[in-house]
């Protein structure tokens, strides 16, 4: 990884290089990133072949190794390297054509990359601080002169980080140089093929790239983002498709729960009707108990009557009987009115009989006039007997001849005896 001069014009893509830089300098030979290798690739044993290979053409790259007859052509992915040709190195147009229509219209796009050997590089290990990772490029431009026999403007460098001891806090590096002369020189001998060059890597005492660019950034290919701003647009309308089916969701939820919610208060109301509905019943049928206890602790008004008739004398004459709130009401004649408060307070029937009123001589009929009125008598033996006495006890013929009173009536004209029938 190279910075590139300050004369150049930085792309927004570029500009990420530095914190990129950083970030992996921390991230690398980190226990984090040990876990993740090997995590990676258990589960890459895991895919089928041609899945494998299918993610592994994503970090493919064209390789130009120098030979001795030669530039050889590799195709490098994340499974191996294959051989594909080999070009003389004063090989002409027509020759290079043939060999892009071999590597087909896939290939040809990888990014392409010069593979020298291992005694073209200088490589030192150097034990940084933790600290330095912010900076490492800066860090190890002022290294070159200490653990280099070249001065910084003579070499072109990259690093790998090789360990990240969390306990030291120390950074592990490899310093990798190249020389420019030797640069130039590597260039030359490629020719045209040059000016398609991503980057410059090298192998290491086993034949294994060492998966750094020793190639500066200025003289670099410019990288055909197409793909990577389509992956981007692709992304991002993955994830507002996303956004979208998530909005959608949430408002099928929110209008589910709104229909729920207008349903239970439909409910609700449903509910406080049968809830009124009820009470209503529950009073009626309340009212209605009440009103038959009541009619039934009382005794019927036939027996009053019956009773009453049994106790007035035959010198009274009864003009009006009526009930009202469970007080009876006597209007009548009489030639000893005040007597009947006494006959009447033996009746089981009947409760504190008392005149109502002034006694009133009527000369017509030369007796007097009156106004009686008692309470009916409540549940008990009392007025049960009286009941059962005033249904099996006939009145007297004076009675029987008199018109048969009427309970439901406002009056009801009565004679007390059969020698009071006429005054």
């Amino acid at each position: 990884m190279s910075v590139p001069p300050a004369s150049a014009a930085p792309s927004p893509l570029s500009r990420l290089g530095e914190p990129l830089a950083r970030a992996r300098a921390r991230f690398a030979g980190s226990d984090l990133q040990q876990f993740l290798a090997w995590w990676g690739g258990e589960l890459a044993g895991l895919l089928p072949a041609a899945w494998r290979a299918l993610f592994a053409q994503a970090r493919a790259r064209l390789l130009y190794v120098p030979a001795a007859d030669g530039i050889e052509l590799r195709m490098e992915d994340g499974i191996g390297a294959e051989a594909i040709a080999t070009l003389p190195r004063n090989a002409d147009q027509a020759l290079r054509a043939r060999v892009e229509a071999r590597l087909g219209a896939a290939r040809a796009e990888r990014p392409r990359w010069l593979l020298l050997p291992d005694g073209q590089v200088l490589r030192r290990r150097i034990v940084l601080p933790a600290a330095a990772s912010d900076k490492l490029r800066t860090v190890l431009g002022f290294e070159l002169d200490r653990q280099t026999p070249f001065r910084a403007e003579q070499v072109t460098f990259d690093y790998r980080v090789l360990g990240n001891d969390s306990a030291a806090r120390t950074l592990q590096v490899e310093l990798v140089v190249l020389p420019k002369d030797r640069l130039e020189a590597a260039l030359a001998d490629l020719g045209p093929l040059a000016a398609e060059l991503s980057g410059i890597d090298a192998l290491d005492g086993q034949g294994q790239p060492l998966r750094c660019n020793l190639l500066p950034v200025a003289r670099r290919k410019a990288a055909d983002h197409r793909r990577l701003w389509l992956n981007v647009a692709l992304a991002a309308v993955a994830l507002i498709l996303i956004a979208f089916a998530l909005g959608r969701a949430l408002d099928n939820r929110r209008n589910e729960v709104e229909r729920l919610q207008a349903e239970v208060r439909a409910r609700q109301a449903q509910a406080r009707k049968v809830t009124a509905l009820t009470k209503q019943l529950d009073d009626a049928l309340s009212g209605a108990n009440f009103l038959a206890t009541h009619r039934a602790a009382q005794p019927p008004l036939l027996a009053v009557l019956a009773d009453v008739s049994q106790r007035i004398p035959d010198n009274t004459f009864l003009e009006r009987f009526s009930e009202q709130d469970g007080q009876i009401f006597l209007t009548g004649l009489s030639t000893d009115a005040a007597s009947l408060v006494g006959k009447l307070q033996g009746s089981p029937l009947l409760r504190n009989p008392a005149l109502s009123g002034s006694v009133q001589p009527d000369t017509a009929v030369k007796r007097d006039r009156f106004t009686l009125s008692a309470n009916l008598a409540g549940p008990g033996k009392g007025a049960r007997a009286g009941a059962s006495a005033g249904k099996d006890t006939p009145a007297t013929s004076a009675q029987d001849s008199a018109p048969s009173p009427n309970p439901d009536s406002a009056s009801s004209p009565t004679q007390g005896g059969a020698d009071a029938a006429s005054p």
